[in-house]
């Protein structure tokens, strides 16, 4: 076929008449994205440089000593947009690792490594490809002549293939470069005073116990005398369960009270304003009950029995004072042992080199015993209705929730394809008649509609996902928050790739070409190789939205500022929801947000050597992306979950996906060329040996990485002196004597003797089955070269890390409730809960608390009141002293 020909079928709006199509619209789709996007993004930062010094609870939480320990905050940034640039550029990144979190720092050199990715691929791809791009004579208009598109003569693809070499193969590089550093950063981070202090970091959780191991006494046989202590577990469900009905009734309870204080409170305001004169006990014989209209009172229905109507503040009393017995004898019994128990026990070490070499040498008969087992686990995140669950159930459940997910990525395809069709609609007018009205659209409404409609749309799609597969992942039995976070990362990046590109890529470059493929079906691959280039316009425009309206938005953190001036004032009608409201900090979802990030890194790589105009938009994007996530990381965030980095670990290798998606579109396209042209073998040729080159390095790679990504050396360890600190150097003496644990020691095996608990530090072997992993052989010839490069990677990254017992990062110590309850199921230490109330000057809320007291429940009016207006206010300024106040314990 020769160049006219193949010009002629792919722009047959040079033909007559009725065959007439519409030209390219990329310009002005950009420009229909980009110009309305751009003005969100300045209406959006200028609107917070005006809020953000006056509502500091939404744009500067860490910088606020009212809500964190104050050695823990972040300096206060001044008022002023230059105040702000000052602070902000002031602090380095490394600033977040040892204040905030290691993920909040690993999230921002992720995207540092998605920057330096893109304006490296502009340096490389566009003084090359742009001229061959521009001069391949195929007849594309606007941006498209920039796209691999214009291209006829196949002699030409050697330049795509050799760029294609260097870029792609730096990106490799770039990736395995980047998960040596994080090796070597999480060595320097897990061996410093700020980590090795913690509980976690000398604790282990393993799952999957032999009836004959759900014991104190076999495990303390099976891990030798470096173990501290052993939390056992038991079945709580029952009790999570009335835990959880008596938190529902107390808070039913409260509800009705502050409703009824309220009334009172604004019948004694209406009286007053009636009299023109305030009342006083002494003028009025204050009796507060004279203010109750007793036809007001809170009334509910009980459920199954609608008919029947109960006073809620006597039936809530009741019925809590009755749970409280219940819920303490439950966890008394749970305390002692008397429940069934659960396959699975937290193990604490002496110190933090035991607990790895415990971790990493675990004996198993078989597959399904110890397995599986954490370290450095924290409470908050683990999942205890999952502790039980068994090897095999887990197993099957896995394999169920998968299946379920490649059912809805198949079937999710149906919508995400009608998305992505539009943004080439316009393609289509011709053949499907009653979409020709589109003809008569002005350009910039069809740019709106085959612009930023479909991103919008797509947006919306896709947030439903990492909801359901985070339900999926806890069904399917994983043990605590950050194994559900990378279960959502794993399944919601198959998502973003298959349904957010690939059917979308597929979709849009298809509806380009659906008249000519229907006058020429033969013709199918050759057009949709051609026309694939296109799609790049579709996700330049998801680019400009991503990078510029999402970071202002994110900036401007619109919703938490509604939720705090006007949402949160009109629904939270109790003390109890206005101090959790104020009180929390927003975090993030690592498993939603690593895949949809890690997918502009995709796209980006995918298209950079097909349309290499999308690396200057997303280089652009992502440095906006970046300032906004540094700040927010800096004065807003804190962390959720702690995900020890694996999230990061798990995004780089998520990345290498667009290296092969690169690869594979242009051996793709230099397949389909020969059948035009010999002339395409050698560009196909060059690109097939890079590809088994690079899975070949990848293979062997990831071979040798994997066992320094998951253990940590036992040498380090022992070599280290903050990981072979003792008990007794980690907790203070006022708070924990080592008597007073002996003292405590009950039926669960709390307690370890003298000579067992703090017993000097036995060596790396001592344990049963210590040799079977950390005297292994390299796998290859890269272990043995790429274990010194970690070494020195973790040299260079101790500057960063707060290393000394003195710093900002040292933990207090825990106290002895503290510590003993650190590993027990949350039910079985719920306190009673506490009724909080709003004081008022008739004295109804007095006396609620007096009958609340005199039916044995915990109940105080102190710290809120209702003002002259009637409105609940309560003390900002005096946290700490709040009734619910908890104290901040970092295990």
């Amino acid at each position: 076929m020769d160049e006219a020909t193949i010009t002629h079928v792919l722009y047959p709006r040079q033909s007559q008449g009725s065959s007439q199509n519409q030209g390219s619209n990329s310009l002005s789709s950009i420009l229909s994205t980009l110009i309305p996007t751009l003005v969100i993004a300045a209406v959006a930062f200028s609107a917070f440089l005006f809020v953000r010094t006056r509502y500091g609870r939404v744009y500067r939480p860490r910088t606020d000593d009212r809500l964190l320990e104050k050695r823990w905050t972040t300096p206060r940034s001044d008022s002023g947009f230059f105040g702000l640039l000052r602070n902000y550029s002031s602090l380095p990144d490394a600033y977040v690792l040892g204040h905030n979190s290691l993920d909040g720092y690993l999230w921002l050199r992720m995207l540092k490594v998605f920057i330096f990715m893109s304006v490296v691929g502009c340096c490389i791809t566009w003084p090359v490809l742009f001229p061959v791009n521009a001069t391949g004579h195929g007849g594309q208009e606007q941006l498209d002549i920039l796209s691999m598109s214009n291209v006829i003569n196949p002699n030409r693809y050697y330049a795509h293939a050799g760029v294609a070499w260097i870029y792609l193969g730096f990106v490799t590089l770039l990736v395995a470069r980047e998960r040596l550093n994080f090796v070597g950063l999480r060595r320097a981070y897990f061996l410093s005073a700020a980590h090795a202090q913690r509980l976690s970091s000398r604790t282990i959780l393993v799952m999957g116990l032999p009836h004959d191991y759900m014991d104190d006494k076999a495990l303390r046989q099976m891990f030798g005398p470096s173990v501290r202590r052993i939390w056992l577990q038991t079945d709580c469900n029952k009790l999570e369960d009335d835990v959880k009905e008596r938190q529902k009734t107390a808070l039913k309870l409260e509800g009705a009270e502050m409703k009824l204080i309220k009334q009172a409170n604004a019948s004694r305001l209406k009286s007053e304003k009636k009299n023109k004169t305030p009342e006083s006990p002494e003028t009025t014989g204050w009796e507060p009950k004279r203010w109750i209209d007793q036809k007001k009172r809170p009334t509910h229905r009980l459920k199954p029995q609608l008919w029947k109507k109960v006073d809620t503040i006597n039936w809530s009393r009741g019925k809590l004072k009755e749970l409280n017995r219940y819920v303490q004898e439950q966890q008394n019994e749970h305390l002692d042992l008397k429940h069934n128990k659960v396959a699975a026990a937290f193990i604490e070490f002496a110190s933090q080199t035991a607990a790895h070499n415990a971790y990493q040498s675990i004996a198993r008969e078989s597959r399904t015993q110890f397995s599986p087992r954490y370290i450095g686990v924290q409470p908050n995140e683990v999942v205890w209705k999952n502790l039980g669950v068994s090897y095999t159930s887990r197993k099957a459940k896995v394999m169920i929730a998968t299946v379920i997910i490649w059912v809805m990525v198949i079937f999710w395809a149906i919508p995400v394809a009608f998305v992505g069709s539009l943004s080439n609609i316009n393609y289509l007018t011709n053949k499907v008649h009653f979409l020709s009205f589109i003809n008569d659209i002005p350009k910039v409404i069809l740019g709106v509609v085959t612009g930023l409609l479909p991103v919008v749309l797509l947006a919306l799609l896709m947030a439903l996902v990492p909801i359901f597969c985070g339900l999926l992942a806890k069904y399917a039995g994983e043990p605590t928050q950050s194994a559900i976070e990378l279960k959502i990362q794993s399944w919601y990046f198959i998502f973003q790739v298959v349904q957010v590109f690939l059917i979308t890529t597929f979709a849009s470059s298809a509806t380009a070409v659906t008249t000519q493929i229907i006058q020429d079906p033969g013709s199918a691959p050759t057009l949709l190789a051609k026309n694939l280039p296109k799609a790049s316009n579709f996700y330049i425009s998801y680019f400009i939205l991503i990078g510029l309206s999402q970071a202002a938005l994110q900036l401007l953190n619109i919703v938490p500022l509604l939720m705090y001036t006007l949402v949160g004032k009109l629904l939270d009608k109790t003390p109890r929801k206005r101090y959790s409201r104020f009180i929390n900090v927003a975090g993030m979802s690592w498993g939603s947000t690593y895949p949809k990030f890690t997918l502009l890194g995709v796209i980006a790589l995918s298209y950079a050597c097909i349309a290499p105009l999308i690396l200057g938009f997303a280089a652009i994007g992502f440095c906006l992306l970046y300032l906004m996530f540094r700040y927010n990381w800096l004065f807003v965030l804190g962390n959720k979950v702690d995900m020890k980095g694996e999230a990061y670990s798990r995004g780089l290798k998520q990345l290498m996906t667009g290296v092969y998606l690169a690869s594979f579109c242009l051996i793709g396209l230099f397949a389909i060329g020969c059948s035009e042209s010999a002339s395409s073998a050698g560009p196909l040729a060059i690109m097939v040996v890079f590809l088994v080159v690079v899975v070949i390095f990848q293979f062997l790679f990831d071979r040798a990485i994997a066992p320094m990504e998951q253990h940590m050396p036992l040498e380090l360890l022992n070599g280290n002196k903050f990981s072979t600190m003792i008990m007794e150097q980690l907790i203070d003496e006022h708070q924990l004597k080592h008597e007073d644990m002996e003292a405590g020691s009950s039926s669960r095996g709390d307690s370890v003797p003298k000579e067992s608990g703090f017993a000097k530090e036995e060596s790396v072997g001592d344990t049963p089955g210590s040799h079977a992993q950390s005297k292994s052989p390299p796998f290859n010839f890269l272990s043995r070269r790429i274990e010194p490069m970690a070494l020195k990677f973790y040299e260079s990254n101790q500057k960063i890390i707060p290393d000394s017992v003195d710093s900002e990062a040292w933990i207090p110590g825990y106290t002895s409730e503290e510590y003993e309850q650190a590993y027990l199921n949350p039910a079985i230490t719920d306190p009673n809960p506490v009724i909080w109330l709003a004081k008022d000057k008739c004295g109804v809320s007095g006396l609620m608390v007096a009958e609340n007291r005199e039916a044995g429940i915990q109940s105080t009016d102190e710290h809120a009141e209702f003002d002259d207006k009637n409105k609940l206010v309560w003390s900002e300024d005096q946290v700490k002293e709040m009734p619910l106040w908890r104290r901040l314990v970092r295990y």
